[in-house]
């Protein structure tokens, strides 16, 4: 099927868009958005609405303007815009990124001028749409409106309103207030309110045990993941299997067993069968990946080959966090990856903790962030929600009406 010339010339508009922004990203670099912060950024937000309606009123005066909000036009930059987002994703976002990638901002995507000019582009076409279904509001449906103006909105906030985002990152220790933590560019911000971290915790994974290359510090691709005693699996032609397993235990230097502890710094320790499958030859001892308190324990099986635990991966972890505003009234919220609290315009976001001490962490690193905009954004997305129940009632609706008249 032969693409349309309206197609072409329209995806060839967003191409033209690309090399420009990536023109001026190997240029002058990533965007500076700091001329956005208030009230820059409102004022320059107003001026490009009113922009919008002039040139939605200058459309039959000036044809090539009406291309901008044709429906070529929509779909185009919306493909654009996916194709940016899918790079977005499958792109791992590193400052420090070299090469092409780094060069042409994909490690950096947010601030990147090949992303930045193509979503500007995306929100004028989707404003120029939401003119014209202003301008012609009889005719068109409510819901669809509501949904194209809350798409608008959400897209102008999150353009214009970058400049005033903010990101304090605060580390609290045990029963200590914070209230003071460091922006991106390192200087001391004052926050309107206090964080006390009451209580760290952590779910990990199960042990895993892998065959240590200890010449070239390589490990095996498969493991032994030691859920219960007796598990067993086949690690290069090494029949592994858990004859014993601590999830808290600990040894003095003196002593070759491990034994149960309930204390700071206790360690999970498994006592190891190491069978060669080819020779029948056994191994068999404690390995424990230590902690920092304990040293780690390696089971030897043979020449630069052991058995080793590294350290347990993460599975879930959280911060109890007791948070007193200006007011002087105390909250207390659990704070966990993806799960923030919400402190007026401030969202607490748990983002490390002492990866030295793991589960025995007495710090937790947050983050506080505060959009300017969010009142704005909230609005909008709650102007979708209602529009999709508005569309999907009144769809209900009209097909009841076309099968009564059948």
């Amino acid at each position: 099927m032969t693409l349309q010339w309206g197609y072409k010339r329209a995806f060839l508009r967003c191409a033209l868009l690309f090399v420009a922004g990536t023109t001026l990203q190997m240029a002058f670099g990533d965007v500076n958005n700091g001329f956005l912060r208030y009230p820059w950024g409102l004022i320059i937000a107003i001026n490009y609405v009113y922009l919008l309606v002039l040139i939605h009123f200058q459309q039959e005066r000036w044809p090539w303007l009406k291309r901008l909000s044709d429906h070529y036009a929509c779909i185009s930059s919306l493909a654009a815009m996916i194709v940016m987002t899918i790079i977005f994703g499958l792109t791992r976002q590193d400052p420090a990124t070299e090469g092409l990638i780094g060069a042409v901002g994909f490690s950096r995507m947010t601030s990147s001028w090949p992303f930045n000019i193509l979503l500007l582009y995306f929100t004028t076409t989707t404003g120029l749409a939401v003119m014209d279904d202003l301008h012609h509001l009889r005719r068109r449906r409510v819901a669809a409106v509501m949904s194209h103006l809350a798409v608008f909105v959400v897209l102008v906030a999150g353009i214009f309103g970058s400049g005033d985002k903010l990101r304090v990152s605060i580390t609290t220790q045990l029963d200590k207030a914070v209230h003071v933590g460091l922006d991106r560019a390192g200087r001391q911000t004052q926050l309107p309110f206090a964080v006390t971290l009451k209580e760290f915790s952590m779910d990990e994974y199960p042990p895993k045990l892998y065959i240590l290359n200890t010449a070239t510090e390589t490990s095996s691709r498969d493991f032994l993941s030691v859920e219960e005693v007796g598990a067993t699996a086949v690690v290069d032609g090494w029949e592994l299997t858990a004859v014993q397993y601590l999830d808290m235990a600990g040894r003095m230097p003196e002593q070759s067993d491990y034994l149960e502890m309930n204390h700071v710094g206790a360690a999970p320790a498994v006592y190891v069968r190491a069978k060669n499958s080819r020779s029948g030859e056994q191994r068999e001892g404690w390995v424990s990946c230590g902690s920092f308190i304990f040293e780690p324990s390696y089971l030897f099986i043979a020449d630069n080959l052991a058995v080793a635990m590294p350290r347990r991966e993460a599975k879930r972890y959280l911060s109890r966090v007791e948070v007193l505003n200006e007011k002087g009234e105390k909250e207390n919220f659990n704070i966990e990856v993806n799960h923030p609290a919400k402190i007026g315009s401030w969202h607490i976001y748990q983002v490390g903790y002492d990866t030295s001490r793991g589960r025995w962490s007495t710090i937790s690193v947050l983050e506080c962030v505060r959009d300017g905009w969010y009142s704005a954004v909230h609005i909008a997305l709650w102007t979708m929600l209602a529009a999709g129940v508005v569309m999907f009632v009144t769809a209900g609706g009209r097909k009841r009406g076309k099968e009564e008249k059948r």
